[in-house]
C-alpha cells in the first residue's frame, strides 16, 4: 500500500513539474507550437520499390572526410562539403581541400566556428556558389580562390534573420535559389526545428539587383531545390513533412506552387538531376506507416512538442553555466549533442535510407536501397558521376558509391547511347561560297556537295596515298570562279600531300569549344573579396577523428551571427593553389 502510494505521489509530482513545464510563461525557445497535420507516409507500389540494388556499396576515402553531405562535378571532377567547412574536391587517390569561410576550431563539435557547407553548385563559367549554413552564401573564383559574401545571415530577409542556409542551385541568368530550413534555430539545434511549427523559406536571389526575395514561407525544414532542364520550374524537398513542392518559373501558372508529390516513404534531402529529365532525391530515413518518425506523430500535439522542446533547452542550460566558468571539450561534445539530429538515432531505430527517382509530373520511376545498412546508410545526395552512383551522408565518414548500370540500368543504357552518338561525326555541308570561303579561312575542311561544272582533277604522284581520292575531289570546284591565288594552292600543288586535302575529313569542321571566362570575378572590388585560408589533408583527417581539449567556449547564436559578420568582413588566407604540392593521404 505504501509502495503505490509512493509512486501515485511520484507521478503527481512529475506531472505538475511537466505542467510547470509547458505553461509556465517567458521559458525558452521563443517560437510556435500550434497544431497542424501532414500526409503520414504510405506505402509505395512494390513495381517501383524498394527495389535492391545498393547492395555492396564501395566505401571510398574511408576515415578522411567526415559528412560529405553534398556533391557537385566541374570539368570532369568531383566535389563535396564536410564537416570542418571545408569544400574539397574528391581525386581518386586523395582528398584535396578547396576553400573554407569559417574559422579554426578543435572538432566537429565546433561547427558553429568551423562553418558547415550544406549546398553549393558551380555556374557556367566555372564559378562556385556555396551555401555555408553559419557564414551565408558566398561566390568563390575557382581560379584565384577568392570568395565574396553576398547573402549576410546577420542580415533579416522579409524581417527574418536565415538560420540555415541549406541547399542552392544556379539559373542561366545566375540567380540563385536556396532554401533557409528554418528561422528559429541554428543547425546543431535541429532536433527543436522537428519540434516546433515549420518555419523554412525557399528564396531566390537575384543577381542583377543583389537582392533576396523570399517566394515559400512555414516549410518543413526545406531542403533540397533543383531546377528543371527547361527552368520553367523549380522542385523543393520539405523534410519534415516528407513531400516535395513545385514552384512554377514561366507559363501561365508562373509564381504559383503545389504539392507535387507528397506521403513519401522517408524524410527527403538533397535532389539531383538523373541527367535524362527527371530527378534523383535521398531518402535520409526512411519509414513507413507502420514506424513513423516520433516529430511527424506529434503534430497534431502541439502541448507534447513544448514540453519536448523546453526540457531540452532547460537540460542543456547547467552545461552552458558550466561551460562558461570551466571550458572544457566534454561539456562541449554535450551541448553540441543536445538538441541535435544526431539524437535521432536514439529517438527513432534508423531504418534503412533509399534514393528515389520521380519527374516532373510527380510520378515515382524507381526506388533504390541496401539491404545491409551497415554498409550503406544515412544517405543525403545521390548524385551521377563517371559511371558511379555517389552517395553522400552527413554522418558517415566516407563516400560510397555504386556503379549506375547497377543501381539505375536504364540510366546507364541511356547513357552509352547518348555517348556513341556524340561520338559519330557531324555531316558538314557548305551552303553558299561564303561559307566555304570562311571555313577555309579558318582552317577547317568541309566536304562540299559537288556541282554539275567539271573540273579537271589535280595530278597526283606516282606512289599516290590514295588511288581513288582524285575521283572524289569536289572540294576545289565548290567556289565557283575562285580567284588565281586559291586555285594554284588547292589544285597545281604537285607534292603528295596535296591529296589528303581533296578528300577532308568531317571531322575537323566543328570550331574548337571557346574556354571558360575565368574573368567573371573581375568586377568584385578587393576590399570585399576574401582568400581561402591555407590548409592540409591533416586537418580534414583530423576533424573525422577526436580533437584534444578546446579553449573556445560556446557561443549564443547572437554571438554566432556576430561571429559570421566578422568573417564576412575579414580577409581570409590563401590557399594553396598547387593541389599536387600538399601533402596527401592514401585512400584506405
Amino acid at each position: 500500500m505504501g509502495y503505490l502510494k509512493s509512486t501515485g505521489t511520484f507521478i503527481i509530482y512529475v506531472g505538475l513539474f511537466l505542467a510547470l513545464v509547458t505553461f509556465l510563461p517567458g521559458l525558452p525557445p521563443h517560437v510556435e507550437f500550434e497544431e497542424y497535420s501532414i500526409a503520414l507516409p504510405r506505402t509505395v507500389d512494390p513495381k517501383v520499390g524498394p527495389k535492391i540494388r545498393l547492395r555492396g556499396a564501395q566505401r571510398m576515402y574511408v576515415d578522411e572526410i567526415l559528412g560529405a553531405e553534398n556533391f557537385d562535378s566541374y570539368n570532369g571532377e568531383l566535389y563535396s562539403g564536410i564537416h570542418g567547412g571545408y569544400i574539397i574536391r574528391l581525386e581518386e587517390n586523395r582528398v584535396v581541400p578547396i576553400v573554407k569561410f569559417g574559422k579554426e576550431c578543435d572538432g566537429v563539435w565546433q561547427e558553429h566556428i568551423c562553418g558547415r557547407p550544406l549546398g553549393f553548385k558551380f555556374d557556367k563559367n566555372g564559378n562556385l556558389f556555396v551555401s555555408d549554413t553559419y557564414y551565408g552564401i558566398f561566390k568563390v573564383n575557382m581560379a584565384t580562390k577568392e570568395y565574396k559574401n553576398i547573402v549576410n545571415v546577420t542580415k533579416p530577409i522579409d524581417g527574418k534573420r536565415p538560420t540555415i542556409p541549406n541547399s542552392i542551385d544556379v539559373a542561366e541568368n545566375g540567380d540563385l535559389y536556396w532554401t533557409d530550413s528554418s528561422t528559429d534555430f541554428l543547425l546543431h539545434e535541429g532536433l527543436h526545428t522537428f519540434l516546433a511549427n515549420p518555419s523554412g523559406r525557399f528564396i531566390r536571389y537575384n543577381a542583377a539587383e543583389n537582392k533576396n526575395e523570399v517566394l515559400l514561407r512555414n516549410l518543413g525544414f526545406a531542403n533540397g531545390v533543383k531546377l528543371s532542364d527547361d527552368e520553367s520550374f523549380v522542385v523543393v524537398a520539405e523534410t519534415l513533412k516528407s513531400c516535395i513542392v513545385k514552384y512554377h518559373l514561366k507559363g501561365p501558372k508562373a509564381g504559383q506552387h503545389e504539392i507535387l508529390m507528397a506521403g513519401l516513404p522517408g524524410l527527403v534531402d538533397n535532389i539531383h538531376s538523373d541527367g535524362h529529365g527527371a530527378f534523383l532525391v535521398s531518402i535520409v530515413l526512411g519509414l513507413s506507416p507502420e514506424h513513423p518518425i516520433l516529430s511527424q506523430s506529434l503534430m497534431p500535439h502541439p502541448y507534447i512538442r513544448k514540453m519536448l522542446s523546453r526540457l531540452l533547452t532547460l537540460i542543456e542550460m547547467p552545461f552552458e553555466l558550466i561551460h562558461r566558468y570551466y571550458s572544457n571539450v566534454y561539456v562541449e561534445k554535450i551541448m553540441n549533442w543536445l538538441g541535435s539530429f544526431q539524437m535521432v538515432a536514439i529517438i527513432d531505430t534508423m531504418q534503412r535510407s533509399m534514393v528515389m527517382r520521380f519527374d516532373g509530373s510527380g510520378n515515382i520511376l524507381d526506388i533504390v536501397s541496401s539491404d545491409n545498412t551497415d554498409i550503406i546508410n544515412g544517405i543525403s545526395s545521390a548524385y551521377i558521376h563517371n559511371g558511379y552512383l555517389w552517395l553522400g551522408s552527413p554522418w558517415n565518414n566516407y563516400v560510397g558509391r555504386v556503379p549506375l548500370k547497377q543501381a539505375f540500368p536504364d540510366l546507364a543504357v541511356d547513357g552509352e547511347k547518348s555517348a556513341k552518338s556524340e561520338k559519330q561525326p557531324p555531316k558538314a555541308v557548305a551552303s553558299d561560297a561564303n561559307a566555304a570561303r570562311t571555313k577555309r579561312d579558318t582552317g577547317s575542311a568541309t566536304t562540299a556537295k559537288p556541282t554539275p561544272k567539271k573540273t579537271a582533277p589535280p595530278v597526283t604522284p606516282k606512289p599516290t596515298a590514295a588511288p581513288a581520292a582524285p575521283k572524289l575531289t569536289p572540294a576545289p570546284t565548290t567556289t565557283p570562279k575562285p580567284t588565281a591565288a586559291p586555285t594554284t594552292t588547292t589544285t597545281t600543288t604537285p607534292k603528295p600531300t596535296a591529296a589528303p586535302t581533296t578528300t577532308p575529313k568531317p571531322t575537323a569542321a566543328p570550331k574548337a569549344a571557346p574556354k571558360a571566362d575565368k574573368s567573371t570575378n573581375a568586377d568584385v572590388k578587393s576590399s570585399e573579396t576574401k582568400r581561402a585560408p591555407k590548409s592540409t589533408n591533416d586537418e580534414i583527417k583530423n576533424d573525422v577523428k577526436t580533437g584534444t581539449k578546446s579553449n573556445a567556449k560556446p557561443e549564443t547564436n547572437d554571438r554566432m551571427r556576430e561571429n559570421a559578420a566578422k568573417t564576412s568582413t575579414k580577409s581570409g588566407k590563401k590557399i594553396e593553389k598547387d593541389a599536387s604540392a600538399q601533402k596527401v593521404n592514401p585512400r584506405k
